[in-house]
């Protein structure tokens, strides 16, 4: 009978601790390969700053980004935002510290009523998110009505991208969702977007299509759009066929963006061919700060008009031109005085002469050095704008 009891006890006790282990099963923290509930991440404490069984949407846990109801995001590549004059000044450099890839940046309201309506934030934004980093691509908000004015439209984009040195491939976006073209027929809506693409791709950029469901579905068809579908749908559910971007929410929260900012997630590697400053294109770097590799405040930034494609500057410099090819005619060179010398990359020059044409010199006083600011010329694609 004693042995009987405690074996009932014994059965109890089991039959507790399993429905407490069972309880505490669902917040065990997913790992790699692990899942929870199929896919659901439940996170703990040394998650990201979440408590036990809290976890916060559209961030990585663990490795992996979750959605609004915890879910693991499959086949994420990257986190994005998208931006325009509505979240005002926005410190970049915070922005690609929290996790953050690539930025569309709104460029243009383009044909309401024949109006081009350049967004006031557009060149801020363009060149301060690709001095941090970022990949950085401009976006379109289309309002037009007929395949001639949704190619100027593109023409116009492509044409302004050539002045921040835009690299062969970038996106250019065609945001569909005004209303004042949506009055036009399926047919004439698809073709107006295929129109705009079209020049967009002819000029040597990947376009894409941002549009929410109800109008992929409704104002066009996107069967006859062969081009990436930017998707915008909100909640847990961003699946759509064609769809290399979702637009998860537009109440996001990221460091350096005051208010809410609409989240982007990529399942399409846009970015592995572009290094830091992206849209310079590929092998060149943005630095902050006020070292050697960067343009300083007031100097010509973002690879925009002027700077060359391939070259260093020096802390305070303008970047104007490519830098001269390094010289290696003669390693070493001393000049004493009445000489000159030319063509050599490292020389010293006593008082009253000229050094011309070098790469680097050493000048005393009343000496005069022609044809080089002192800079290194080492084939470094190095530019990049230090805040202000």
């Amino acid at each position: 009978m004693r042995y009987r009891r405690w074996m009932t006890a014994c059965l109890a006790a089991a039959m507790s601790i399993q429905a407490v282990m069972g309880v505490y099963a669902a917040t065990l923290t997913v790992g790699a390969g692990q899942t929870v509930d199929g896919s659901t991440v439940s996170t703990s404490s040394d998650t990201d700053g979440a408590t036990e069984g809290s976890y916060t949407p559209w961030t990585k846990v663990n490795g992996y980004y979750v959605d609004s109801s915890g879910n693991v995001m499959q086949g994420v590549v990257a986190r994005g935002v998208s931006v325009s004059k509505w979240q005002g000044s926005i410190d970049w450099y915070s922005v690609a510290a929290d996790d953050v890839t690539f930025a569309f940046v709104r460029m243009v309201s383009y044909g309401y009523e024949g109006d081009i309506t350049v967004d006031e934030y557009f060149d801020t934004n363009m060149t301060g998110a690709m001095a941090a980093g970022l990949y950085t691509a401009p976006y379109v908000y289309l309002q037009t009505k007929t395949v001639e004015e949704a190619k100027a439209a593109a023409q116009y984009a492509v044409d302004t991208m050539k002045n921040y040195n835009a690299a062969s491939g970038l996106l250019i976006a065609a945001d569909v969702e005004s209303q004042y073209i949506l009055d036009l027929s399926v047919q004439e809506l698809t073709d107006v977007v295929n129109a705009f693409c079209q020049v967009v791709e002819q000029n040597g950029y990947t376009p894409i299509v941002y549009s929410d469901y109800s109008k992929f579905t409704g104002e066009m068809d996107v069967s006859q759009i062969p081009y990436d579908l930017w998707y915008a749908r909100y909640g847990s559910d961003g699946t759509f066929e064609g769809r290399t971007i979702w637009q998860s929410t537009d109440s996001g929260s990221v460091n350096g963006i005051s208010g809410s900012v609409c989240l982007e997630f990529a399942y399409k590697d846009y970015f592995s061919g572009y290094h830091t400053g992206s849209a310079y294109g590929p092998g060149v770097s943005a630095t902050p700060g006020g070292s050697s590799g960067t343009v300083t405040s007031g100097a010509a930034s973002g690879g925009g008009p002027g700077v060359g494609a391939s070259q260093t500057v020096t802390a305070g410099q303008t970047a104007s031109e490519p830098a001269p090819a390094p010289v290696t005619d003669t390693p070493s060179g001393t000049v004493t005085a009445g000489g000159e010398v030319s063509n050599t990359p490292s020389q010293t020059v006593t008082t009253g002469d000229a050094a011309a044409d070098t790469a680097s010199g050493t000048v005393t006083v009343g000496e005069t050095v022609y044809d080089q600011a002192p800079q290194a010329t080492s084939d470094i694609a190095v530019v990049g704008v230090a805040p202000s």
